[in-house]
């Protein structure tokens, strides 16, 4: 099993060398296309960095055919657990990086502004809270697809919606683009297609880590020979989730608390539509108790979150709620007997 623990770590590498490469890509570009930063922390960077625990679902729903149960079962649990993931243990790793950056960034409070983290969390709960109810009813196809395409133009108005904001003057990024130092170009004035191969260069290096990262899993879990959902409810997502981690915790390090909560708020947002929709079109939307268990946590979770934002200021005890909610999440699989 050595040379699999190997490919594990290389493919965290990866995954984290994306997120870098995306992060500063990203930044970029949004400054090149006037977007504002809460658009470009809730929607462009929450997309891409949200690419790799979509393609992990469908990719499992849609190539199961031998063994179409056990696909599903990997399918949706990682749906499930993303946004779960998101809302605890994303939380409790911002609350440890403003710790630990404390001296940097001479505060441990996260300043952010409180209106466009209520919109992605008013947006989130009411349709995160209708497709888990959606999954104890039995649903034909023609209802389940219906809701498929009722989620996708959800966050297609969404999107319209974060599109329209403006800008704010006097915006400069301190750190230039990283691939223009290897093209020789000026990394504070980067080139707009430099910027576009960058970007896409991290998307890419963030889909095959966290592919190879759940390939991994997956082999694990045939050789202690563990449930494959249970185990995609908990690991799929902590590997697919790493993105927006990492990428909060770097713009934690630079002070830009409004981006680094931007981006996982916007990936819960996209979490709760894209990602269901496929879950919802492909399979028969049946929520195991350890599902309906994570969305219950989740749900709560970001409810304790959307009541403490209200004065725009993030203390840690607020984040560390996450990982209380994660660790009530792991004990209660144990109850359950599932864990």
């Amino acid at each position: 099993m050595l040379p699999h623990f190997l490919i594990l770590a290389l493919s965290f590498v990866i995954i984290l060398a994306g997120s870098e490469m995306f992060t500063n890509g990203i930044e970029w570009a949004g400054q090149r296309l006037k977007i504002s930063e809460a658009a470009v922390g809730s929607l462009l960077a929450a997309v891409g960095t949200a690419l790799p625990e979509t393609f992990i679902p469908a990719v499992a729903l849609l190539s199961g055919r031998k063994d179409q149960a056990a696909h599903s079962a990997v399918g949706i649990g990682a749906i499930v657990g993303a946004p779960m993931m998101l809302s605890t243990l994303a939380l409790f790793v911002m609350g440890a990086a403003a710790i630990g950056f404390r001296k940097r960034r001479k505060r441990i409070a996260m300043t952010v502004p409180p209106e466009h983290v209520r919109r992605d969390l008013g947006f989130f709960l009411p349709v995160y809270l209708l497709v888990i109810v959606l999954g104890l009813c039995n649903l034909g196809l023609f209802a389940r697809r219906a809701g498929a395409i009722g989620l996708i133009i959800l966050y297609g108005l969404y999107s319209i919606t974060m599109l329209r904001l403006t800008r704010a003057e006097g915006i400069e990024l301190e750190h230039g683009l990283y691939f223009e130092r290897i093209f020789r170009g000026n990394p504070l004035a980067p080139r707009f297609r430099v910027t576009s191969i960058q970007v896409v260069a991290g998307v890419i290096a963030i889909l095959v880590g966290a592919k190879q990262f759940v390939d991994q899993i997956v082999r694990f879990s045939h050789h202690w020979k563990l449930n494959p959902g249970v185990l995609s409810l908990i690991l799929s997502p902590l590997a697919t989730e790493l993105p927006e981690k990492y990428n909060s915790v770097v713009w934690i390090r630079q002070s830009k608390d409004h981006l680094a909560v931007a981006n996982i708020t916007g990936a819960m947002v996209f979490q709760s539509c894209i990602p269901v929709a496929i879950g919802l079109a492909f399979s028969p939307w049946h929520l195991t108790p350890a599902e309906l268990l994570a969305g219950a946590v989740g749900l709560i979770s970001t409810a304790i979150l959307f009541i403490n934002v209200r004065d725009g200021e993030l203390g840690t005890p607020t984040l560390m709620v996450g990982g209380i909610a994660y660790g009530i999440f792991i004990a209660g699989l144990s109850v359950i007997g599932l864990f």
